[in-house]
């Protein structure tokens, strides 16, 4: 049998179990040796003697679409984006009129894996030229059965791991007749649902074991940095190894002369460039893996004082990233991970639905006794919120604790003054539409309630993003802009995050536990909060198209929630004008 020309690259997914690092680059674009992944899938399929091959796209499709046409190989590149993702079976329905009953290579883009396709023709040619698919003996979840004549028979095991299951790698030979098996009631869907439907048809997947190849799905940072292990280490890995020498950006080799660090045995993962002019880079060691950032001072003069604010923020007993190099232009800090407050809540969440509060949890926030699981205790506030009592209660802690710290003769940025609310709600207007008069005047009257707020030390973007949870507790990043104003622009800035949907449960406990760790009023928290929320939201609206008009349209998705927000936020605080231009 001829080897098919023709490939399609599953290039779609959001890679959100290597978040943050993917918020920036979509997870086939990910460096392997520094070197783009999907490079290097492109390399072993033109080894191959594929010529023709389609990826489709969603996330960060204009990152994909510029790899696509920087590419100068022999293969013939073609996108099929996706508005919305359709599944690894649903996006083949878009195939189909390109094959011309031609069979295909189906390849997941996010894996890396080395292998021969010689076996993968032979199976196909023996399940009568419907399908193959590649499977691993030992790695993986292992939840594919397989039977005596290699015919694969159950997908999904109810005892994976167990003798004899394997775990599809993502690389199978497909006829065309395999999308004719995909469910016609939706769109999408798994190429698992065409292979189960076909198996009733008595058609058959021709599972492959290839003892010395070599397959990772990346999918984990663990898993992930043990690639970049691997191909040190594998002799058939040799094209990815070839790239293992490339020499790193300057800055890089910079930091690791300071840290005295042995280039050829660290691992370097790009984590993106940000919109605060600084890049940033994961560097891991033989013993310990540290963040690297290298910013500019242009327009950001904040950037050069993150090294003193830490040390400030430390001394007062705020949890912060220690510095462990400060040079001009260069820093590097103590790696606390990956799990922002935005994303561990997004886990724990998806695994535990909404966790009630236990009693005593309850008491903690609103100090109350009396109370029932999952209903309005005496204080009038349901306790069923997604977010655990102890990590919403260390959270306000933790910002009370940051809205206390003396700052000294420390320089910081301007205080929040009338000429800075001005400047947050002429973003807004410059990027997205004016206001009216009625809604200026407004204005004012918010502003000047926020004005005679005490001042205090603000983060100014205290969002969850900007959390790190490590070891069971919160940590503070992107501290650098902090400047004197009201303490309820932090609250607003967490409880209104347009990145996370805390609920109106979660609100209000998080101002009676803020109030008990500062002192403050709960009445006079919740009275203001909108006030804060609506200033806080309308100028993350004019960040977001900023961003947008420079490159990073993906900001554009949050804008909807946080205009929908802001609105309601300036309806309930009496500023109807407001709210009006706010909903557009």
């Amino acid at each position: 049998m001829q080897i098919p020309t023709t490939a399609f690259i599953l290039g779609a997914g959001l890679g959100e179990r290597l978040r943050p690092m993917t918020l920036s680059t979509p997870k086939p674009l990910m460096p392997i040796w520094n070197l783009p992944l999907l490079s290097h899938t492109l390399s072993l399929l033109e080894a191959w003697g594929i010529r023709k091959v389609y990826i489709n796209t969603h996330w960060l499709p204009e990152k994909m679409r510029a790899f696509m046409a920087a590419y100068s190989g022999p293969l013939h590149l073609h996108e099929l984006y996706e508005p919305e993702i359709l599944g690894t079976g649903g996006c083949l329905r878009a195939l189909k009129p390109y094959l011309q009953g031609e069979p295909f290579w189906l390849v997941n883009g996010d894996i890396v894996f080395d292998c021969r396709p010689e076996p993968l023709l032979d199976a196909f040619e023996t399940s009568g030229g419907f399908a193959a698919a590649w499977v691993e003996p030992k790695r993986g979840p292992r939840t594919v059965e397989v039977d005596y004549a290699g015919r694969v028979t159950c997908w999904a095991s109810p005892t994976p791991g167990v003798e004899h299951t394997f775990t599809f790698t993502g690389v199978s030979l497909l006829s065309a007749e395999v999308i004719d098996f995909l469910p016609q009631d939706r769109a999408q869907c798994s190429v698992v649902a065409a292979f189960n439907a076909a198996m009733y048809a008595g058609r058959f997947v021709r599972a492959v074991v290839q003892k010395s190849a070599y397959w990772n799905d990346a999918g984990t940072f663990s898993a992930y940095l043990q690639v970049h292990r691997d191909v040190k280490k594998n002799l058939s890995l040799a094209h990815y190894a070839a790239y293992a020498s490339t020499a790193p950006a300057p800055e890089v080799v910079k930091a690791l002369k300071y840290l005295k660090w042995d280039l050829e045995e660290t691992i370097v993962i790009p984590l993106g460039k940000r919109g605060s002019q600084r890049t940033f880079w994961r560097l891991v060691g033989a013993r310990k893996s540290v963040i690297m950032i290298a910013y500019e001072t242009e327009g950001r003069a904040e950037n050069a004082r993150y090294a003193t604010c830490a040390e400030v923020l430390a001394k007062a007993g705020v949890a912060v990233p220690r510095v462990l190099l400060d040079k001009p232009h260069l820093l590097v800090l103590e790696d606390l991970g990956d799990d922002t407050l935005d994303h561990y809540v997004k886990m724990i969440s998806e695994s535990l639905e909404t966790v009630p509060y236990t009693c005593e949890e309850a008491q903690q926030v609103c100090g109350t006794e009396a109370h029932t699981h999952g209903a309005a205790c005496a204080c009038g506030h349901d306790h069923s919120p997604p977010l655990q009592a102890s990590m919403l209660t260390s959270v306000m802690a933790l910002l009370a604790a940051f809205h206390s710290v003396k700052t000294g003769r420390m320089k910081l940025e301007p205080r929040f003054d009338q000429a800075l609310y001005d400047w947050e709600v002429g973003l807004y207007e410059q990027f997205v539409a004016p206001f009216s008069p009625e809604a200026k005047a407004e204005w004012k009257q918010l502003q000047a309630a926020l004005l005679n707020e005490p001042e205090v030390l603000v983060h100014r973007d205290f969002q969850s993003s900007n959390i790190l949870w490590h070891r069971n507790a919160p940590c503070v990043i992107d501290f650098q802009g902090m400047r004197r104003g009201a303490a309820l622009y932090d609250l607003a800035s967490f409880l209104y995050d347009p990145y996370v949907d805390w609920g109106a449960h979660v609100i209000s406990a998080a101002l009676h536990a803020y109030a008990k760790a500062s002192g403050r009023t709960y009445e006079t928290l919740a009275h203001l909060l909108p006030y804060a929320a609506v200033q806080r939201l309308t100028q993350a609206i004019g960040a977001f198209h900023r961003l947008a008009s420079v490159g990073q349209p993906r900001f554009l998705a949050y804008v909807p929630v946080a205009r929908q927000r802001a609105a309601a936020c300036a309806e309930s605080a009496g500023f109807s004008a407001i709210a009006e231009a706010l909903r557009g």
